[in-house]
């Protein structure tokens, strides 16, 4: 009881002659509270802070797109990341946004409030009316988990000046009352209308490119890909009253101040051909494509014989993908056509704004899905093939919307629209399959193939004509080739104008390069897979011989006297035939499994256990500690091959070998971890070799690149299939096949290297069709 009264009057005084000084009334209020014998109350350490932000975020890419999710959910028009010296450890990260920015009370009780009930209250966005994304309360434990200094800076467009908060992590530490830690807030001038910026100081884990593209794709889904509106109010029709209207959300992801992902670098510039057209004041209609991966550019917009008076003004704009012909990335591939049957198609918007249900799901408004039903046209021209707009104005009197304001009345001018869209795509279509040598229509006479060239003969061919446009037009633009009379304005537009074509023609270059490369990888395996057939035949035949081995060496070992040096050879002998038996077993076992091709879920530990049983003696002769941890019950992936996990689990087995072997630690050690999170399972293989370097970081699941040496000139052919550079290329395609995604990532503490595969987890009903 006398404790209490001290503290009480301490208490007194503290507030009588330091009102101002918070800190220690809190103090001494927390202590008084302790105090109390007739009451207890919950307490919470400050480390917990840091627990949190490594639960309850697990990726660091997960927690960037986690605050990307909270600038949407603050009726941002955009948000900007920026990824300054991250190829170590220590880094920073910008993340600006053009938000609603926060009030003081809405910092304090808010984003400084621990479990904020704000998103529970308030699931729409005030402006926008948007459904927020971001996950309640995870925003400030995402910034923990990244780095250990945060700078917040926001201002609303009521408040004239700007608030700042820096936060450094490390003053929560464990044993401290978090209520003890406190941190400055400043006044400062505004730096833009509204919006905030989160600085966050030494970046806990280093960044590649490829992580940051992910951290693109996991937020993308906030995304509406045609943000096309620069309004944001509408007169309603009703009354006087304005209606705010979402005009999108867009990302941008810089690397030291270079675009590493954005809308056209992840998405756009992947398209086969872009597609565009309009109707002039005549009501001539025209289509052209501005950019091709293939020969299909028109130098001029192309005229349709149809005149289209009641479409005067109208503009369209598509993109055009064709998946699985080796043109786009697989990884870009995976994400894109994943996407096309939620948001492919061409939508329409009238001053900017978006019109329904043109363009959802489902929605055929042009007819391109019963044209591909027909077959009258070959190449394909779904709406899963096309992401696009067309734009029509209040001067086109009349398109009529219907009374719900969703949808136009089928009158002749919505026929003609139809009518002009439809054609312009499909002449297009047609154009792009006649520069790729495919036959555009059934009926189509006199159509053959004019070259029995191979497809790698033909593209290096075009290489060579590109390289040498591309030259001459440098020379162009280089040489003062106007005529007499010539400005030095209309000189200085020809340049740039030869210098844009040049470096087009370089990129066609380029592109078809990668496809040759693609050509030689494939040939390749193929080798791996006519390889992989003996393999299966030598295993079956082996079997036979393996009993008559075991009965001589048993002999061999009953016969001789012991602690002999023949005695010792015969028991070396022994437990080497041992080991292949227990090869040839795994691969047998492995082979059979898959003679049926039938997929079913895979098991993790029924995968990750007996390989490493099998590789138990390589482990021991190369001197490997290896440990294997799971964390949860049931790791099922989707449906595969048992074969599949072979091949990638070999794989990473003999890279982490030979980094090992490169690095020679003290302590060799190889992790593995397997667990699962949101729909996903994941193995994470982890070696303290000797790392992979910051320059190839981005290169390793390229086929053909490699970091082993070169082999003797006395190699055999299985020398030559053995450090080719396929590897991890295989385990990639075998991976987003499935559609899931392969990377390197920041190893735990005492480790140089992690590889993590994540792929989808297997459906219930997937389970219980397998008697799982």
């Amino acid at each position: 009881m006398e404790e209490k009264q001290k503290i009480q009057e301490l208490l007194k005084k503290v507030i009588a002659e330091e009102p101002n000084n918070l800190d220690k009334i809190l103090s001494l209020t927390r202590k008084l509270a302790l105090a109390d014998t007739n009451k207890v109350r919950f307490s919470v350490d400050a480390g917990v802070i840091d627990r949190l932000g490594r639960e309850l975020v697990a990726r660091h890419e997960t927690a960037v797109s986690e605050l990307v999710k909270n600038a949407y959910d603050a009726d941002a028009g955009y948000a900007k990341l920026f990824f300054n010296n991250v190829d170590n450890v220590g880094g920073q990260l910008i993340i600006e946004d053009d938000g609603n920015g926060m009030t003081r009370s809405q910092l304090v009780n808010g984003f400084m409030r621990i479990s904020s009930s704000d998103k529970i209250h308030n699931p729409l966005s005030p402006f926008y009316g948007r459904k927020r994304a971001g996950k309640k309360g995870i925003g400030r434990f995402a910034t923990q988990r990244l780095g250990n200094i945060l700078t917040i800076i926001t201002q609303t467009a009521n408040d004239d000046e700007a608030l700042k908060i820096t936060i450094n992590w490390n003053d929560y530490e464990m044993d401290k009352d978090l209520f003890a830690v406190a941190n400055n807030i400043e006044v400062i001038p505004k730096e833009r209308e509204k919006g905030t910026t989160l600085i966050i100081n030494n970046l806990r884990e280093w960044w590649t490119d490829a992580m940051i593209k992910r951290v693109y794709r996991y937020a993308i889904d906030v995304i509406q890909p045609f943000p096309l509106s620069e309004k944001e109010i509408e007169e309603s029709q009703d009354n006087d009253e304005e209606e705010l209207v979402d005009i999108g959300f867009d990302i941008k992801c810089y690397r030291d101040n270079i675009a590493v992902a954005d809308a056209q670098t992840m998405f756009f510039e992947h398209a086969l051909a872009e597609i565009q057209g309009e109707v002039d004041e005549s009501g001539n209609g025209y289509w052209e494509i501005k950019n091709s991966k293939v020969d299909a550019i028109t130098e001029n917009p192309q005229k349709l014989e149809n005149q289209y008076e009641s479409l005067k003004g109208v503009k369209f704009r598509a993109y055009y993908f064709i998946y699985n012909i080796n043109m786009i990335p697989k990884q870009a591939e995976s994400y894109i056509s994943s996407i096309s049957n939620e948001r492919g198609g061409i939508r329409l918007y009238r001053n900017g704004f978006r019109v329904l249900p043109f363009g959802e799901k489902n929605n055929d408004w042009l007819g391109l899905d019963a044209s591909v039903r027909k077959r009258q046209i070959l190449p394909v021209h779904s709406n899963t093939n096309f992401f696009g707009f067309v734009e029509i104005s209040d001067d086109n009197e009349e398109f009529q919307e219907l009374s719900n304001r969703e949808g136009l009345f089928y009158n002749s001018a919505y026929q003609d629209l139809v009518d002009y869209i439809y054609k312009a795509l499909t002449s297009a279509v047609i154009r792009v399959a006649a520069a790729r040598g495919i036959k555009v229509k059934t009926n189509q006479e006199g159509w053959e193939v004019k070259s029995r060239r191979t497809p790698k003969e033909t593209m290096e061919d075009a290489v060579d004509t590109l390289e040498k446009i591309a030259e001459e037009y440098e020379s162009k633009s280089e040489a003062d080739d106007g005529n007499a009379g010539t400005s030095e304005e209309d000189k200085s537009k020809k340049q740039s104008e030869n210098r844009e074509k040049a470096k087009k023609a370089r990129e066609q270059a380029e592109r078809l390069k990668e496809t040759i490369q693609e050509i030689e990888e494939m040939n390749m395996l193929r080798v791996l897979a006519g390889l992989g057939i003996v393999i299966g035949e030598f295993t079956h035949e082996i079997s036979q011989y393996l009993s008559p081995f075991e009965i001589d060496t048993n002999y061999l070992v009953d016969n001789l006297k012991e602690n002999t040096k023949e005695y010792n050879i015969a028991l070396d002998l022994k437990e080497r035939f041992t080991s292949f038996r227990v090869y040839s077993s795994y691969f047998d076992e492995t082979i059979s499994e898959n003679v049926n091709r039938e997929l079913k879920p895979i098991d993790l530990r029924s995968a990750i256990n007996p390989f490493f049983e099998t590789m138990e003696k390589d482990l021991e002769r190369n001197n490997i500690k290896l440990k294997i941890e799971y964390s949860d019950i049931e790791l099922f992936t989707c449906k595969m091959h048992m074969s599949e996990w072979a091949s990638i689990l070999f794989n990473l087995y003999s890279n982490s070998k030979k980094a090992l072997k490169r690095e020679n630690p003290e302590k060799k050690q190889l992790l593995i971890k397997a667990g699962k999170n949101d729909e996903k399972v994941f193995v994470e293989f982890i070696d303290n070799g000797d790392g992979i370097p910051i320059e190839n970081r981005d290169k390793i699941f390229n086929a053909f690149f490699t970091t082993s040496s070169p082999k003797s000139h006395k190699q055999n052919t299985l020398d030559e299939l053995t450090g080719t550079g396929l590897g991890l290329k295989i385990i990639r395609d075998i991976v987003e096949s499935y559609q899931g995604e392969v990377q390197i990532d920041n190893p735990p503490d005492n480790y140089s290297t992690s590889i993590r595969i994540e792929l989808p987890i297997t459906k219930p009903e997937e389970t219980e069709d397998e008697n799982f």
